[in-house]
């Protein structure tokens, strides 16, 4: 049993109710467990691995102990998240600013465990007329410390070492207008969670929607990873859902296509389907990917999108309205001064640390090879991106 596949049955021991089979037992090696430990942390999912190999009665070696390490390590991450996440809610209730828990904050309740649902951070949505007071008052009350803005939130240091991406956007227009114009809808469509005023949770559909939208937004970045896919394998089996309804939000939303692709690979993966020809292509990406994609896997994704390498380094250059307005704010009002804002944006990358990454972006657009941009613009045709 290969590294990937034995990963997979990892998982679905962990997470999903699969049966621990004498073929899974007899491939947990050391030398298997090794390779499986530094794919499942490329994809921040060691610690699902230590839990499957907790409930066998085998002898571990390095690879296998590394796991359990990583189980006890994200155990602990989670009570301290969980105790952040709480206190940040709090603070959001009693300040009377509406906001909605975003991602794993919602899925982990439908884990196994809550713990098994782990994340680098926490996610919270806001309207961006809020923000600026929902910043103010985590940091009076819970001695935030600011990260930085990009396009869509804001990231804090909530006390002194829980990541929260405060967002005041669930997706930019320029990835996706479509998934875009159903997401602004958001706050006129979301009720308050039991027993809360301010704390509003989002409909199935809608949640699920945003799930799919999230995926493909990572799937254009060139990464995914592949605790979506359990997610989605969660969503589908353990949430209450209306699959009609669903459905005709990812038909509006143009995301149908792309959402029967990842599906058919979670239910491949987690259910046992059988294979075909996208879902093994799929898998290749994902896999290559890692959980945020890599510079060759992003630089790959965007020559086939754009068409060329020519096109690609001039959409770099000159980054389209729809894109650098994301950046600086002032010129959604004021698009007469793009040209300004594009020529301040080069003095950045050369003179504030950014030229490196430049040069290898540049570097990694004229390597990369005619096939691996071929065989990404097919799959994305496939799956309708």
């Amino acid at each position: 049993m290969e590294g990937k596949t034995l990963l997979i049955a990892l998982l679905g021991i962990a997470v999903c109710g699969a049966p621990v089979t004498e073929e899974v037992k007899a491939a947990c090696t050391n030398e298997n467990l090794e390779a499986v430990y530094a794919l499942a942390a490329h994809h921040d999912l060691a610690h699902l691995v230590g839990v499957a190999l907790g409930k066998m009665n085998i002898p571990l070696g390095e690879g296998g102990k590394k796991c359990k390490d990583a189980a006890m390590a994200a155990f602990a991450r989670h009570m301290q998240q969980n105790y952040a996440f709480e206190q940040t809610c709090a603070v959001l209730e009693d300040a009377k600013i509406p906001f909605i828990p975003l991602k794993g904050s919602v899925l982990r309740a439908y884990y196994p465990e809550p713990w098994l649902r782990n994340s680098c951070d926490i996610d919270i949505l806001v309207r961006e007329e809020d923000l600026n007071s929902a910043i103010q008052v985590l940091t009076e009350k819970l001695s935030c410390t600011h990260e930085g803005k990009t396009s869509h939130d804001v990231g804090l240091l909530v006390l002194g070492s829980v990541h929260l991406e405060l967002h005041y956007s669930t997706i930019e227009d320029y990835v996706s207008p479509d998934a875009q114009q159903i997401l602004s809808d958001i706050w006129n469509v979301a009720k308050p969670a039991q027993g809360k005023t301010y704390c509003l949770e989002m409909p199935d559909a809608l949640f699920y929607f945003y799930h799919i939208a999230h995926m493909a937004k990572h799937f254009l970045y060139g990464g995914c990873g592949i605790r979506p896919f359990l997610d989605l394998w969660i969503m589908d089996e353990k949430m209450p859902c209306d699959p009609k309804a669903r459905q005709e939000l990812l038909e509006r939303g143009n995301l149908l296509t792309f959402a029967r692709g990842v599906h058919k690979l979670s239910r491949v993966w987690f259910s046992g389907e059988d294979w075909d020809a996208v879902a093994e292509q799929t898998e290749q990406f994902v896999l290559k990917g890692g959980t945020y994609g890599t510079l060759e896997t992003y630089v790959t994704v965007n020559q086939a999108q754009k068409g060329s390498k020519l096109r690609y380094m001039l959409s770099r250059v000159f980054l389209p309205y729809d894109v650098i307005k994301h950046y600086y704010p002032v010129l959604q009002k004021n698009k007469w001064l793009t040209p300004v804002y594009q020529v301040m944006r080069w003095f950045r990358i050369a003179f504030c640390g950014r030229a490196d990454r430049a040069i290898r972006e540049l570097q990694t657009n004229a390597a990369t090879s005619a096939t691996s941009i071929n065989t990404t613009a097919q799959l994305f045709k496939q799956l309708g991106l």
